[in-house]
């Protein structure tokens, strides 16, 4: 009998396991790929409002998600979504967190750059020399953090004490987030300019110009390609040293970053469609018609590619074939279209413009609606109690209605004490 406490054990203890999705598209080469699996079709296992508007997108790191909204940062527990902490900043987040070394880094339209303690929100300190606001979401890699700026400046800061080892000035605002690979630090701006900086000296190694458009997509490194959209309609593909090696046209602006997995990229275009595109030929392998503007980054999990479409749905699709798998709705109000999903362990995590932040589980195991109890950090929120109603279900969705919250952790913990005394009970 030993083998199966040891088995149920660690069936318990696995969701600690989960594989971070700790920045904007999963890590710094923004693959958008993760090796966690939610299998469809997912159940809703909770929702959480964060009480204001959001053009952030949630990260997962050690069993929180964060995310930004009009008011700020938000902390929540993962398999309860309840509040555990708000940091209020004087301007709009639409920056997506970067988590690293338990600090929490992220920009604010109120043209300062934010670490704080990522345990409890406390402010480590505040870079404020940008001369306008930061949507750009931040890459942390080794000890620099980097992010551009709408005042055209792509910023390295050392993570511990935000002072700047280089600044890189590009004459337009950069909206697109930084990738960080083999020394090299990638970024789009509003010239239409895709632009190559060495991490170390900031020093300009090329530039590419798509000659019209505005490139608020991030880039995507993989394969020896550096892959991003431009509002002309395009998907480019870039070679290590700067150039062209294939252009792929859309029917619409391509503010989606892309995804890479197994040699295929991934992108939303305005024209309403999910693309999947040989990387090495840029030939298209399957696209898929949502009907709404796709500007939601896809997550890539388990060959499935989940992404939101401005008609309030979230898609999954095979990721070989294009097949619809599973798609939910998030309401009918305009604002409950989704931003670019996360995926850690078995969950798919998502947030609307409106402000709901959805958990989906592949377990058969869901949880209850959330409300939302701040916890008091160095700046704190008050909020109402809110109850947020469970999304309607498109055909094929399977949802497990809203119950009594419990104390996060509550059933992991009491039947890992419970196993824990067994094992030793079957050992002595």
């Amino acid at each position: 009998m030993r083998p199966v406490y040891l088995i149920l054990l660690f069936i318990l203890i696995s969701p600690a396991l989960a594989d971070d999705w700790s920045m904007f598209k999963k890590d710094t080469s923004h693959s958008g790929f993760t090796t966690d699996a939610v299998s469809p079709p997912p159940v809703l296992k909770w929702t959480s409002n964060l009480g204001s508007d959001s053009d952030s997108s949630p990260v997962v790191v050690d069993g929180t998600l964060y995310v930004g909204s009009n008011y700020g940062v938000h902390a929540l527990d993962v398999s309860s979504g309840r509040e555990l902490w708000t940091y209020h900043t004087n301007g709009f987040v639409k920056s997506v967190p970067s988590v690293a070394g338990g600090v929490l880094y992220i920009g604010a339209d109120d043209r300062r750059f934010y670490a704080m303690n990522a345990k409890n929100g406390s402010l480590m300190w505040i870079y404020e020399n940008a001369t306008d606001g930061i949507s750009s979401s931040p890459a942390v890699a080794g000890s620099r953090v980097y992010v551009g700026s709408k005042d055209g400046t792509l910023y390295a800061l050392d993570i511990r004490t935000g002072e700047p080892a280089w600044s890189f000035l590009t004459g337009r605002g950069i909206e697109s987030s930084p990738a960080v690979q083999e020394g090299n630090v990638y970024f789009g701006n509003n010239k239409g300019f895709i632009t190559a900086l060495d991490a170390g000296s900031g020093k300009e190694k090329w530039h590419y110009d798509t000659g019209v458009g505005v490139i608020k997509s991030s880039p995507a490194v993989a394969n020896g390609l550096v892959v991003t959209g431009s509002t002309d309609s395009s998907i480019y593909a870039l070679t290590a040293n700067g150039t062209l090696r294939w252009k792929y046209s859309t029917g619409g602006n391509v503010e989606s970053s892309p995804s890479t997995m197994d040699g295929i990229v991934y992108a939303g275009s305005n024209d309403g469609n999910m693309y999947a595109i040989d990387s090495t030929a840029g030939k298209l392998r399957w696209k898929y018609y949502a009907g709404g503007f796709v500007d939601s980054s896809p997550a890539i999990s388990n060959d499935i590619v989940y992404f939101g479409s401005r008609n309030n749905i979230i898609y999954a699709l095979d990721a070989n074939t294009g097949r619809l798998l599973w798609r939910n709705s998030t309401g009918q109000n305009e604002k409950d279209y989704i931003t670019s999903p996360a995926v850690s362990g078995n969950t798919l995590y998502a947030v609307t413009h409106s402000g709901i932040v959805y958990a989906y589980s592949s377990s058969a195991q869901a949880t209850p609606t959330a409300t939302l109890e701040a916890t008091p950090t160095e700046t704190p929120a008050v909020r109402e109690t809110t109850t947020v109603p469970v999304a309607t279900p498109s055909p094929g969705a399977t949802v497990t209605p809203a119950g009594t919250p419990k104390a996060p952790g509550f059933e992991y913990t009491g039947l890992i004490l419970l196993v824990i005394f067994l094992i030793r009970k079957k050992l002595s």
